[in-house]
């Protein structure tokens, strides 16, 4: 026999052994998926085959006689489909921000007391029923000390209600650190397993599978905090980004840090510690599920919080044609009128993308727009104001001097109530700012009428004997100082009142011709005003309501809006659901199929197995026969 026949044979007996090996190789990985099957992010594995080099035997221009030297196992790769893996993740991401809007409502529910019964709506009942009261008896001691308590109540309620949802608001703080530290954790991993992967990978010979599982887990968790992309580079690295900036870059990770968002709001907000670029999310922009700005829970967190603790003067109030100033001498100024729509607009476009956004800041507004319509009808009516008709100037109680121009607001003297001391007293609001009283009293030099010809100035005597004329001069709220508004967080009672109830004012003006004449009518006014479609819920919307119903639209919106985030839950949880049956499909690890593999490989093994024995014997036989 020639020699290259005793090569041939030893070739196929190689060839048998590489078979053997392959089988066993498939054993392996069967048993290694069966082993996993109900570990947390495995991926089910599978050998690739390859035909090992092939030996020319003979060449003619026929073509090629060649000879197969085997098989071999090219790789063990993962069933994976990374489409679905970002399609999962991306509706982890969106399940994950629409739980914490709905989250942040049932909580704005508990704060309200609609759902243990005590609601701030009994406040309003109670309030309009001690001016009810006191319209048909204002000279009844009793129902005035009820009004003043029952008012105290009223804003004692308001102000616990605004607190609680403010401190809830800055309760998320530890939330958001946290959520913030563990995306910084997760950051840290991921860049870990890409350096211990592009080690195991880098002689080409294996595939890091298991820890390519444990780097896959952590990008499933990932996707709950937030939403990122991410690309595999040639070594096996990912790269992760959010927003375009870089959380993992090889062997690198970057971190997020919370900081103050200024010195006047104690909320945090994420930005980048060491990567060059600032803020981790853009909080002056309304969420969108075309821009996937609708995922995670930590901006769900930041959207739902909000970035300010909001007032009425964050509500956009569109202009209204028949106000008096566009029509001056009853001709309308059309150019005043555009300016201010126009102005309208643009403060419209940043309430939707900033306190219109977040359920807690939107609520915030729609309270204090309803605290503050209440407050300052009841102060106007009791303090109603008149105007100046020429600019001028006056002094003080410090002596200082003071300028006031045309139309400059002013106590109307001759038509405010008084009260019932001695002294008559005026000018004495319900509701007071902490940080400002409602008048600067000024003295000028002579007496002073409006418009209509009412006397706007006060005539009184000095303790010498001298005629003095005082000017009310009405400090104006300043949307840029919170201490001049008549916001929730700086309201109180006037306390002068509390002090002495004798000087809330429930008489007509003796300057009016009344003597000691209860007003009744002014408290009917109350009534009136309180009853009147005065306010807005939503300066999208040109719905206003009555002050009752406006409480009443105001929760009902609360809880539709969590309706619809509680419908969209449900339907991301089943579009969750959904992606991960699909992937479990491919990547996960069914025991009958895996059985059905183990067979095909032991068949397999003992074929190779056979096969040797076969070549084994040929040999043992040609050598026989030579010997």
């Amino acid at each position: 026999m020639e020699d290259s026949d005793m090569g041939s044979l030893f070739t196929s007996f190689n060839v048998g052994v590489s078979g053997l090996h392959a089988a066993q190789s498939g054993l392996h990985t069967t048993s290694h998926n069966l082993a996993n099957v109900k570990t947390p992010g495995y991926t089910r594995q599978q050998n690739m085959q390859a035909d090992k080099m092939y030996q020319v035997h003979k060449s003619t221009d026929k073509g090629l006689m060649q000879i197969g030297l085997g098989t071999k196992v090219d790789a063990i790769r993962q069933i994976r489909d990374h489409f679905l893996d970002k399609e999962y993740r991306l509706e982890v991401s969106r399940l994950t921000f629409y739980d914490k809007q709905f989250e942040t409502v049932t909580e704005i529910e508990d704060v309200l007391g609609e759902m243990e019964g005590v609601e701030f709506n009994n406040a309003l009942t109670d309030m309009w029923a001690h001016i009810q009261s006191l319209s048909t008896d204002p000279s009844n001691v009793t129902e005035r000390q009820l009004f003043i308590s029952g008012a105290e109540s009223f804003i004692n309620k308001a102000y616990d209600v605004y607190t609680a949802l403010s401190n809830y608001q800055t309760g998320l703080n530890l939330e958001i650190s946290k959520q913030v530290d563990k995306i910084n954790e997760i950051g840290e991993k991921i860049a870990k397993y890409n350096l211990m992967i592009s080690q195991a990978e880098a002689s080409g010979l294996e595939n890091a599978n298991d820890y390519r599982d444990d780097r896959n887990l952590l990008l499933d968790e990932l996707a709950e905090y937030t939403y990122y992309v991410y690309e595999e580079d040639i070594d096996g690295k990912i790269q992760v980004y959010i927003n375009n900036a870089p959380l993992v870059i090889e062997g690198n990770s970057y971190h997020m840090k919370c900081e103050q968002i200024d010195e006047d709001t104690p909320m945090y907000k994420p930005v980048w510690a060491d990567n060059g670029y600032g803020d981790v999310y853009r909080l002056d922009e309304a969420y969108s599920h075309e821009k996937k700005t609708d995922t995670g829970s930590l901006l769900g967190l930041l959207t739902a919080r909000g970035n300010k603790f909001a007032n009425y003067l964050d509500m956009p109030v569109k202009p209204d044609r028949e106000d008096p100033k566009y029509n001056p001498g009853g001709v309308f100024d059309q150019n005043a009128y555009d300016l201010d729509y126009k102005k309208f607009n643009d403060e419209l476009k940043v309430f939707n993308n900033t306190t219109g956004n977040s359920i807690l800041t939107k609520i915030e507004t729609q309270f204090d727009v309803l605290i503050h319509n209440i407050t300052t009808m009841i102060n106007d009516i009791l303090c109603p104001n008149s105007t100046v008709t020429a600019a001028g100037t006056g002094t003080d109680a410090n002596g200082n001097t003071v300028n006031f121009g045309a139309g400059a607001k002013v106590l109307d003297v001759t038509n405010c109530l008084v009260g019932t001391d001695d002294e008559g007293t005026i000018g004495e609001e319900l509701f007071a700012r902490k940080g400002v009283s409602r008048y600067n009293v000024l003295t000028v030099a002579g007496p002073m009428t409006d418009a209509n010809g009412n006397t706007i100035t006060q005539e009184t005597t000095d303790a010498n004997g001298n005629t003095v004329y005082k000017l009310y001069l009405y400090n104006e709220e300043d949307p840029d100082e919170l201490w001049t508004q008549y916001s929730i967080r700086d309201l109180e009672i006037n306390d002068k009142i509390l002090a002495n109830y004798s000087i809330l004012p429930v008489k007509e003006n003796p300057l009016a011709g009344h003597t000691d004449v209860y007003s009744q009518q002014m408290y009917t006014d109350m009534l009136s005003f309180w009853n009147n479609k005065t306010a807005s819920l939503d300066p999208n919307i040109l719905t206003v309501y009555k002050y009752d119903d406006y409480y009443d639209q105001m929760v009902g919106a609360l809880g539709t809006q969590g309706s619809v985030w509680y419908s969209i839950l449900e339907d991301q949880i089943v579009e969750t659901e959904g992606f991960e049956d699909k992937r479990q499909q491919i990547a996960g690890v069914s025991t009958d199929e895996e059985l059905v593999s183990l067979l095909q490989y032991q068949h397999a093994f003992n074929a190779a197995s056979r096969y040797i024995n076969t070549i084994d014997e040929m040999l043992q036989h040609i050598i026989e026969r030579l010997s």
